[in-house]
């Protein structure tokens, strides 16, 4: 499917980064262990949410004004919202740590 509406182009882009960072950040925190990687992980999820919230309330937008792209407007929305259960996830593998263990010193 190829993407004509500059917002969506943007939408997606937005999507891929906060999904690219969060696993970056979930992986150096799994192997350091450390609090400090806790804390930018945790204010991280927060500017991601503020970010992807207002992408999403943009989508919805364009989606009701250009609604003969229904398509591709559909299309970038579900991709910007699943976002929400890997987070989740996330959060969920950050908190219980399988890996607590197997980095110990």
């Amino acid at each position: 499917m190829r993407i004509i509406q500059p917002i969506n182009k943007k939408a997606l882009a937005i999507a891929t980064i906060s999904f690219l960072l969060g696993t970056i950040l979930l992986l150096f925190y799994l192997i350091s262990q450390s609090s400090i990687v806790a804390d930018i992980g945790f204010f991280y999820v927060i500017i991601a949410t503020i970010l992807n919230s207002i992408t999403f309330i943009g989508l919805i937008t364009n989606a009701m004004i250009n609604y003969q792209y229904y398509r591709e407007n559909l299309t970038t929305i579900l991709l910007v919202i699943l976002n929400i259960p890997v987070t989740l996830g996330y959060i969920t593998i950050a908190i219980n740590n399988p890996l607590q263990n197997f980095f110990a010193s």
